[in-house]
């Protein structure tokens, strides 16, 4: 038996008969979450010899966590996927790590998993006499693979061992504070690594993980109400998810753990002055968080990342991989415990971000992993973010390679060269802003759907600027900088009030302008993240179900307001 499943069996033996896992419809108590993990596990073995990669295609609940825990005691790597991107997107994941098989409720989603063994994660616990979980993989085993934007136009899988995701479990409960019995919040989207930090710290912990429903995970007022409905102690989430939830006095709530992205202060003063807040750390090649500010004072800006973890080890070098003088900024470089084994079947792409070097302090060679963040050291020993050294994009807490956007848009038909930038959104948070060079100066609405049938929503560029050319430096590469002040093209839109007095005060807050006839949500200064606060509000207030990909197709107040004027759901 590993080191991590041995983590979660001897919570189950301490804690049998309390609930580990909730969500809206189900409680499965320890006891019975180990029964259905091995019967999850068994069916994996028998249907998927070898320890292949299996695709994990469900939504949050009780099942997506049984689906998980059934791969790693069969051995098989498992791959997080959400079944609402393109299915280009998800073709592109499937072949990426090579998966033969998926776990599914509802069977294989049609268009993109042709080809895929579908098996059902159990939902009962095991019959009276069944024999004990068994567990087929070791340290060495992939437990995960998690798929990143990628510098090559296509998702770039990240393998994580059970050793790495051990070695992070090991430590949780020296920083997270959390203990038996408290309710733990399930947020994070199911693709990416921070929700390890929600299930093993809550697994490992004899804690009760409360898994929100899709609705209640939409920033906004429905996650305080989600916090105070199920009295949660402790949660995770991005600075950005937190700042669009409105202030609310939680007598529940112990501890908020930050991470994904820079943290911020202003707009979350009152949540820091009132919380135990921690800033966390760490890329997903190192593992859900390796650095962590475990204590956020307030008045703190900037707000450091903290300090490494135990068994995790830090560099700041230089442009020449040589360390810089105290108190000086250079690119972090993570080494120890908790690194990821590379990019799987990239030997190349593995050797440039996994270096082994000679370092201050080590016999021989380390293995280390380049994060391309800039940072300093200071006197007390915290690290400082000082942002990229390199042109990788962090928005809402989603790492993005902006030339998998750029490939996207210059395969598509009439765009010439593709550049992408950003700026600012009305809400002042940051969003994607692509600039096209084509002969079509109308092809930006048309480009936009066809990226989002190609991209996640994250990655689709808020505003397409079309440009009969680019600017150009004398050597002729593209002048970004001169290109970043660029105008965007005026506003030709109809003015009137055409929305509900509630619906446009979103609009505002969303895009800091007026909502107009035919104005454009994006172009306006909204972003994808804004986009989906505004639907959320307004499916929850008028019983609307309007999709982000129906708003994508028409972003304007004209269309909204024609869905709430008839009822209908487009």
């Amino acid at each position: 038996m590993t080191a991590l499943t041995d983590l979660l069996h001897t919570a189950a033996d301490l804690y049998p008969d309390q609930v580990a896992v909730a969500d809206d419809q189900n409680e499965v108590t320890y006891t019975e979450l180990l029964t259905a993990v091995a019967h999850t596990a068994a069916r994996l073995r028998d249907r998927v010899p070898g320890g292949g990669p299996v695709l994990l295609a469900l939504g949050p609940g009780t099942g997506w966590v049984t689906a998980l825990l059934g791969a790693w005691h069969a051995g098989n790597p498992a791959v997080p996927v959400d079944v609402t991107h393109p299915p280009k997107r998800l073709r592109q994941i499937a072949a990426a790590c090579a998966a033969t098989s998926i776990l599914t409720s509802t069977g294989a989603p049609p268009g993109w998993a042709d080809g895929l063994t579908s098996l059902a994660p159990a939902t009962s616990p095991a019959p009276p006499g069944a024999a004990p979980p068994q567990v087929c993989a070791d340290e060495e085993t992939g437990a995960c693979i998690w798929h990143t934007s990628g510098s090559t136009g296509v998702p770039k899988p990240v393998l994580v061992s059970h050793r790495a995701v051990a070695a992070r479990a090991a430590v949780l409960p020296s920083w997270s504070g959390l203990t038996a019995g408290d309710r733990v919040a399930q947020l994070t989207a199911l693709t990416f690594d921070a929700v390890l930090w929600e299930v093993l710290g809550a697994l490992t912990s004899g804690a009760r993980l409360q898994i929100a429903s899709v609705r209640d995970r939409v920033p906004g007022p429905a996650l305080p109400r989600f916090l105070s409905r199920h009295e949660i102690n402790a949660f995770t989430t991005t600075p950005t998810c937190l700042a669009a939830a409105p202030f609310t006095e939680l007598p529940r709530l112990r501890r908020i753990v930050l991470g994904g992205e820079e943290l911020h202060p202003r707009p979350l003063e009152r949540w820091i002055g009132r919380y135990d807040v921690a800033n966390a750390y760490g890329p997903t090649e190192t593992c859900v968080d390796a650095i962590v500010a475990e204590h956020v004072h307030p008045g703190e800006d900037p707000v450091p990342i903290g300090r490494p973890l135990p068994g995790v080890r830090a560099w700041i070098l230089d442009a020449h991989r040589q360390p810089v003088p105290a108190g000086q900024a250079g690119e972090l470089h993570l080494g120890g415990q908790g690194l990821a084994t590379g990019y799987l079947d990239r030997s190349e792409e593995t050797a440039d971000a996994f270096p082994l070097l000679h370092l201050p302090g080590v016999d021989g060679e380390e293995r280390v992993y380049r994060t391309g963040d800039r940072v300093r050291q200071r006197p007390d020993g915290q690290y400082v973010f000082l942002g990229r050294v390199d042109g990788r994009l962090n928005i809402g807490g989603v790492r993005l390679e902006p030339a998998e956007v750029e490939r996207a848009a210059a395969r598509l038909s009439g765009v010439r060269t593709a550049v992408l930038l950003t700026g600012q959104a009305g809400s002042g948070r940051p969003r994607l802003v692509l600039h096209v060079e084509t002969d079509d100066p109308g092809l930006g609405p048309r480009l936009r759907a066809q990226l989002a049938d190609r991209l996640p929503p994250t990655a689709v560029p808020a505003l397409i600027t079309a440009h009969s050319s680019l600017p150009r430096t004398a050597s002729g590469k593209i002048d970004r900088v001169a290109l970043a002040r660029t105008a965007c093209a005026p506003d030709t839109a109809v003015r009137g009030p055409v929305l509900p007095e509630d619906v446009a005060g979103w609009w505002r807050e969303q895009t800091g302008a007026e909502a107009g006839a035919a104005r454009d949500f994006f172009a306006a200064g909204g972003d994808s993240l804004g986009a989906l606060l505004l639907l959320q509000l307004v499916n929850e207030t008028y019983g609307a179900e309007i999709t982000l990909d129906a708003f994508y197709t028409d972003p304007t107040p004209r269309f909204l307001s024609a869905i709430l004027t008839s009822g209908s759901t487009p």
